[in-house]
């Protein structure tokens, strides 16, 4: 495994700079516009713009990918996100930052799409689990960092937005100086669409948009959700840390469980024991600190690692040939639960109060629960056994020449 992931090193770093930046940016904004009395349900659509530009990009990144390369790509999507970030600055307008957001959403989705196409080619079908898991563990970590950097400016102050900006900028670094390549595919890459997604996997399709509904409105809302029941903000910080360390946490075990059990089986028990656990434990709008702080790291650990491996699950039914559509796909579907999800959890806390966020991501889980049981009634899941002999998509190595790519 060691010799899978170094030569993947500088992917990940550049990887892990934009999601500490972008986990700053996510409870910044949220903060910030809470602040200055935008409101739940506004306040969740400007979270809602950034999966929206993500949904979109979904399409146009695999081309400009099959087009320029992997590593031009995530260096021209990463400068587009660095500029974009210094325009909330530049006009405090809901209006103004729920299209920005769709602007950055646009190029995090390229970004997200090079660095899953890139680790999904490079690994065998038995070992993507463990890779994917490590994946996640870098981003989880890196959001983890972003949301203590909240304590190093004031929110109304200019230096965050800059911080943001800055960090994002410095991601372009370690993968603009690599001699690592980009993987190459031998076959002729298939254009993003649903239907071979969904033809591939209804279960993924589906689960990997509640998924995004899922971490989206947490990532979106608690931030407000803390702050309407009384967390100032070093706490507030603290709260999206713990669901961001009971992920990392938790993420290598599960990847490593992945590999050798159903996926699916797997995504399922872990949604039922997420809906569960906030349905039981969120009776009241406002909980003790410390309780909070515990349950944040426990929900994190079972929503989370999901992610990862519905990627993972989804992967292992796909060709070579759709390396760039799967990951384009799955992204999409991503990006539109994670659009909708906060305007709908929004929607809750205007109406009913704090309780609103835990009653949405308890529906999100039970849906995702409820749609794999029934898959597993339509379709049993063969790929269990058969992918721990298939080789990795690629037959091309990833170390090379720079010039190579692209």
């Amino acid at each position: 495994m060691r010799g899978t992931i170094w030569p993947l090193f500088t992917l990940l770093l550049g990887f892990s700079l934009l999601q500490m930046s972008n986990g700053l940016q996510g409870t910044l904004l949220a903060v910030r516009a809470g602040l200055e009395g935008f409101g739940g349900a506004t306040t969740g659509l400007i979270m809602s713009g950034f999966f929206a530009g993500l949904s979109l990009g979904s399409f146009a990144a695999p081309r400009l990918i099959d087009g320029v390369g992997h590593i031009r790509t995530f260096a021209g999507l990463a400068s587009l996100a660095s500029a974009a970030a210094l325009m909330h600055l530049a006009f405090i307008n809901p209006w103004v930052w729920i299209t920005v957001r769709i602007c950055t959403g646009f190029a995090f989705a390229g970004l997200i799409i090079v660095t899953e196409s890139w680790l999904n080619a490079s690994v065998s079908s038995a070992k993507r689990g463990k890779l994917l898991a490590v994946y996640g563990m870098v981003g989880m970590a890196a959001g983890a960092a972003g949301q203590f950097m909240l304590n190093l400016g004031d929110p109304v102050e200019f230096i965050l937005f800059v911080l943001v900006s800055i960090v994002m900028s410095l991601a372009l670094v370690p993968i603009s100086l690599t001699r690592i390549e980009g993987p190459r595919a031998e076959e002729t890459q298939e254009p993003p669409s649903l239907k071979r997604l969904w033809g591939l996997s209804p279960y993924g399709a589906v689960a990997a948009a509640l998924v995004g509904a899922s971490i989206g409105t947490f990532y979106g809302l608690a931030p407000l959700f803390a702050q309407q029941i009384g967390y100032a903000q070093s706490q507030i910080a603290l709260f999206i840390a713990a669901f961001t360390i009971g992920g990392l946490i938790l993420q290598f075990p599960l990847g490593w469980l992945s590999d050798r059990v159903s996926r699916r089986g797997l995504g399922i028990v872990l949604a039922l024991a997420g809906a569960v656990l906030m349905l039981v434990t969120f009776p009241f709008s406002a909980p003790s600190r410390m309780l909070l702080l515990v349950l944040g790291f426990a929900i994190g650990g079972l929503i989370l690692p999901a992610q990862a491996i519905v990627i993972a699950h989804v992967n292992d039914r796909a060709p070579g040939s759709a390396i760039l559509a799967v990951s384009g796909g799955l992204v999409l579907m991503q990006g539109i639960g994670a659009a909708v999800g906060p305007f709908i959890a929004g929607w809750l806390l205007d109406l009913i109060g704090p309780r609103g966020l835990p009653l949405a991501l308890s529906a999100f889980q039970l849906a995702i629960f409820g749609w794999g049981i029934f898959r597993v009634v339509v379709r049993s899941d063969p790929e269990t056994i058969e992918r721990r002999s298939a080789p990795p998509l690629t037959a091309h190595p990833v170390e090379g020449d720079l010039s190579r790519d692209g």
